[in-house]
């Protein structure tokens, strides 16, 4: 019986835990889920919940508080770029103070659970205990940072591979991550300064 419930822990097949949670650490049934979201106590990997301003999310609530329709909402995708590497780069910075940056992800999802999720992974969880407890509650560009440690170790498992090969159908709503993209190139300087200072 306990080999079972091993083998089926954090899959559909578990009635009791959330897979989405144990796999992603998102659900877009937040506590209103059936099933349990074991939120760790301790873990290499933290999320900073909603503090990347997904460009189609803020022009979407900008139309709507303007009283405009927000169907066919177009973003100047140059800029778009350009604001997220530098989000990308001031994260990268900041998170690299508490150690080495082994992941940092940031979802292009857009669902309401997952919109604007960071997810970054240390070498090791002390690193990530000093990042949670320096960063949660903190501002940037005038949002209150939530910052909590994620179940997620692995993202081959979060991700989604079909976003991967361009090819969801679920688009921004895909309860897999969506994780936007960073040149090779840039990341690869990021670390080299990190290791420098």
């Amino acid at each position: 019986m306990a080999r079972r419930l091993a083998q089926i822990h954090g899959t559909e097949e578990d009635k009791v835990n959330c897979p989405f949670y144990f796999k992603i650490g998102a659900c877009r049934h937040a506590d209103r889920c059936s099933r349990i979201h074991h939120r760790p106590a301790f873990s290499p990997t933290i999320l900073i919940k909603h503090i990347y301003r997904h460009p189609l999310r803020e022009a979407e609530l900008k139309a709507a508080s303007e009283g405009r329709a927000v169907d066919g909402i177009e973003v100047d995708e140059a800029e778009a770029r350009e604001d997220f590497l530098v989000f990308f780069e001031d994260f990268f910075e900041e998170l690299s103070k508490f150690g080495r940056l082994e992941a940092l992800h940031i979802c292009d999802n857009l669902g309401d659970h997952m919109v604007g999720h960071v997810y970054a992974k240390f070498s090791d969880e002390e690193e990530a205990a000093d990042a949670l407890n320096v960063m949660n509650g903190r501002f940037y560009d005038g949002r209150k940072m939530e910052v909590e440690f994620s179940p997620v170790t692995d993202f081959r498992e979060a991700r989604c591979r079909d976003f991967d090969e361009e090819t969801c159908r679920r688009g921004g709503f895909c309860n897999f991550l969506h994780i936007k993209p960073v040149p090779m190139c840039l990341i690869r300087d990021m670390e080299e300064d990190a290791e420098e200072e």
